[in-house]
């Protein structure tokens, strides 16, 4: 044991370090409590916060001149390997170098510790799914429950050590997730030199060895603070998990709730139709726009988009039944029904006058061959079918010159609000929210993000796939990920039988639905002047021109807000409704060029939404280089964007700088360079509508 000078909330402390031999499990085991986990699969924790955390060097190489130069070069794979990890248990932390010392320890942890198939220790990586891919040729995985292949939730080791991901359980970076559970040990700042060659043998600096330490302390105390209300064997293993539990707790306080999710189960074929017709938020550029500098663009939002249309829209509340054709044009309009559609539409064209083409390629499910596309949406075409929501076809025909349509088949259910017990969260959650609005401080920021998330994970979970495939870790193959799947209607069947199971998929297929309805109601309003939506946000020209409009669309959802009791006070008393549209800022200028791709300016700082660039690398290359700068070919060499390089190596030893070490499989998380560019379809529809060849309406 040793000791060193770390950082804490409250000043710089000395604190006693661990070697993998050392760990003092008399003292931890003294005052240990179990919990047990109910159900089919029961088993007991030791009620031990523990944490493990790794440090890794990445080894590659860079082109130096030519074109490609600052890029990845592909001669050389780049890999990485372990030089240091930590591990805490009952808030003593352990310091190790090497492999074999961390599977000495696992080995004596389950000695010393009597842990057997019916009692566990759970230990806490914060981004599991990085420390297995260095770590899983040294475990005896005999359980796991994996997201998808490379991103497992939970692995247990030898059917008693369990680890968990709690970047998965926080939703939050570790740095935040400290300071939210107020830890005396809280994350330092990341000022590693990571591109530093560093292996077994280097020795790290004080602080090095504070910022390894806090990594693994920290997060215990976050663990530690979790279990004032929950035990090992409670917590769920994601965030979205307490909103699931909170839901479900409510809605099972009305029994009706029950026989409306078993009435409202879908069959294979309802099921396969509504994935079809699913889709989320509604985010594309104004082609007329792209490619150009604009003065004076205004942003409004759509305050708390989802949770306004889960508080305020109708949804489908009963069994879906085939109708006639006869049927449906008797109802369509009585808004006590919804509809599912079957469409096929001929000789269609986009003429909206706010110019973004509404169908999305992904959708359709036949697409004639002349079709012309708007960065994967359909501008024209002589055929196209597709499943759609009934307010979807309405939006089309609202925004396209048809020739003709013929509706193949329908499917109708009664159409209500939510239940009063689910919307009873959705509006807990958003007071919750409104209660952090107007805090400019960086701790009640970030935090009111995090609620925001909440909040919409209450939508999220509608629409989470009944037909997902399941992905466990086996060991075998490559990757050493299996994943199968069952039959679609013994899936469907185990989901409407389960008693944990309470929420019908289609309500979150019509949660999208209402949003981008409501968001269509607003692109109308700004017509021709409209450049750029992102789901819940419209970006635009000449305010003033469109005040008005925007004033009476406002007067009519503050109505319906009212009306459904969808708003909270702030702090303030400053009253908030759901689903109005607030204003966001205006930006001096904004350049786009496509969806998820645009730079603002404002006051001479650049502000970038680039998918596959990071906001901090985009702010700092377009404030230094101009907005101009935002053009097809551009090159970000510090673009932020990590690309994983993973390799599956079984146990093997290498030298780095004379020190050799054991390693096994890897992964290399490296800052790759970034080009601006569009597909070769959208630069030529740019090119055309400045050339005056193509415009709408």
């Amino acid at each position: 044991m040793h000791t060193i000078i770390t950082d804490t909330v409250s000043g710089a402390v000395s604190v006693p370090v661990y070697s993998y031999n050392e760990i003092p499990y008399k003292d931890i085991m003294l005052s240990c409590a179990e919990s047990k986990k109910r159900g089919k699969y029961a088993v007991s924790y030791l009620e031990i916060p523990c944490a493990f955390d790794i440090e890794t060097t990445n080894i590659y190489k860079r082109i130096k001149s030519g074109k490609d130069k600052g890029k990845i070069d592909s001669k050389y794979r780049p890999f990485a390997f372990m030089y240091h990890w930590q591990f805490c248990i009952g808030y003593r932390v352990v310091f190790g170098r090497r492999w074999e010392e961390f599977v000495s320890m696992l080995k004596m942890i389950i000695r010393e510790m009597n842990l057997s198939k019916n009692l566990r220790l759970v230990v806490y990586c914060h981004n599991l799914s990085y420390e297995m891919q260095f770590m899983r040729r040294f475990l005896n995985v005999t359980e796991s429950f994996c997201k998808e292949e490379r991103r497992p939730l939970k692995v247990v080791h030898a059917d008693c050590i369990e680890f968990r991901c709690s970047a998965a359980l926080s939703n939050m970076s570790l740095k935040m997730f400290c300071k939210s559970e107020n830890a005396r040990f809280y994350k330092l700042e990341d000022d590693f030199d990571y591109a530093k060659i560093r292996t077994a043998e280097t020795e790290l600096t004080p602080k090095e060895q504070g910022y390894c330490y806090n990594d693994v302390r920290g997060l215990c105390e976050c663990i530690h603070s979790l279990m004032r209300f929950d035990t090992l064997a409670s917590i769920p293993m994601t965030s979205t998990g307490y909103v699931r539990r909170a839901a479900r707790i409510e809605m099972k306080k009305n029994k009706k709730n029950r026989r409306i999710f078993t009435d409202s189960a879908l069959s294979a074929e309802e099921y396969k139709s509504l994935r079809a017709a699913f889709r989320g938020g509604d985010t594309h550029a104004n082609v007329r726009y792209s490619n150009q500098t604009l003065n004076n663009v205004t942003s409004f939002d759509i305050a708390s988009s989802y949770p306004a249309c889960m508080m305020c829209d109708k949804f489908p509340m009963s069994k879906f039944i085939p109708i006639s054709m006869e049927t449906f044009e008797k109802y369509r309009k009585s808004g006590d029904f919804c509809f599912l559609l079957h469409v096929a539409f001929f000789e269609i064209e986009c003429t909206a006058a706010h110019g973004i083409p509404y169908i999305p390629l992904a959708k359709t499910k036949h697409l004639s061959s002349d079709r012309i596309l708007d960065n994967g949406r359909v501008l024209s075409a002589s055929e196209l079918t597709m499943w759609a929501a009934y307010e979807d076809v309405t939006i089309i025909l609202n925004e396209y010159h048809v020739k003709s349509m013929s509706i193949e088949s329908v499917y109708m259910a009664r159409a209500d609000y939510l239940p009063k017990e689910y919307r009873s969260v959705v509006m807990d959650y958003y007071e919750k929210k409104t209660a952090l609005k107007g805090k400019n401080d960086q701790e009640s920021v970030y935090m009111y993000g995090k609620s925001k998330n909440r909040l919409n994970a209450l939508y999220g979970m509608m629409v989470m796939r009944l037909d997902q495939s399941i992905t466990e870790y086996t060991g075998k193959g490559e990757t050493g990920y299996e994943t199968t799947e069952e039959p679609l209607e013994e899936t469907l069947t185990k989901y409407y039988k389960k008693r944990a199971s309470f929420l019908a998929y289609q309500w979150g297929v019509w949660v999208t639905v209402h949003a981008r309805k409501r968001l269509h109601d607003m692109m109308n309003v700004i017509g021709r002047d409209l450049v750029y939506i992102d789901t819940d946000s419209v970006k635009f020209l000449n305010y003033e021109k469109h005040r008005k409009g925007i004033e009476e669309l406002n007067k009519a959802l503050t109505k319906d807000a009212k009306d459904r009791g969808a708003y909270a006070d702030d702090l303030k008393g400053k009253r908030h409704y759901m689903g109005v549209f607030e204003y966001d800022g205006k930006y001096d200028r904004l350049r786009t060029l496509g969806a998820k791709k645009y730079v603002v300016d404002i006051d001479g700082r650049c502000y970038s939404t680039i998918a596959g660039v990071s906001k901090k690398a985009g702010q700092a290359f377009f404030t230094k280089n101009g907005l101009d700068s935002f053009r097809i070919g551009a090159v970000i060499e510090d673009s932020g964007h990590l690309v994983a390089y993973y390799n599956d190596d079984e146990i093997h030893e290498i030298t780095i700088d004379g020190c050799t070490m054991t390693t096994a499989s890897n992964i290399a998380l490296i800052d790759d360079t970034y080009t601006i560019g569009v597909t070769g379809d959208y630069l030529s529809l740019i090119q055309n509508m400045s050339d005056k060849k193509y415009d709408l309406c």
